[in-house]
């Protein structure tokens, strides 16, 4: 079954947060805990791990915390998703880049690729700003 994890949910609300504070002022971790909801450790690991991709960076001191390194327009939710989760794969048998796959080829592979790709293309296409400006609320509303 393909699931968004806990995680790459709450790392999507953690750096729409900081998008929507914009890119050069810091909030602390305990505040965006609190306003998102997040137990505090668990944003810690999260934003540890975005900070290793380059998505934030860490201020100390009492006016430190959180803040983005790009503009949200220069982010994709391919981006994050990849950074929190790793390479995105729908099944075990679609084409995900991965090498050495002693996976035995399924019957439905062509699918299961089509499928792949597509997702891929939407999250690389859908930046942080569409999340901030409700861009992504018309496209649910009024799909193509």
């Amino acid at each position: 079954m393909f699931k968004i994890s806990r995680r790459l949910d709450y790392g999507i609300q953690l750096m729409v947060a900081l998008a929507e504070n914009g890119k050069d002022q810091a909030i602390p971790t305990a505040a965006l805990a609190k306003k998102l909801n997040i137990p505090l450790p668990f944003l810690h690991q999260i934003g540890h791990t975005l900070m290793q991709n380059g998505l934030i960076k860490a201020s100390p001191g009492p006016k430190g915390g959180l803040r983005l390194t790009l503009p949200p327009e220069e982010i994709s939710l391919l981006t994050i998703t990849e950074a929190l989760e790793g390479a995105v794969c729908l099944v075990n048998c679609a084409d995900c880049g991965q090498k050495g796959n002693s996976e035995p080829p399924c019957t439905l592979r062509g699918l299961w690729n089509y499928l792949q790709s597509n997702l891929i293309k939407e999250l690389s296409d859908l930046r942080l700003s569409m999340l901030i400006h409700g861009a992504v609320d018309h496209l649910v509303k009024n799909p193509e």
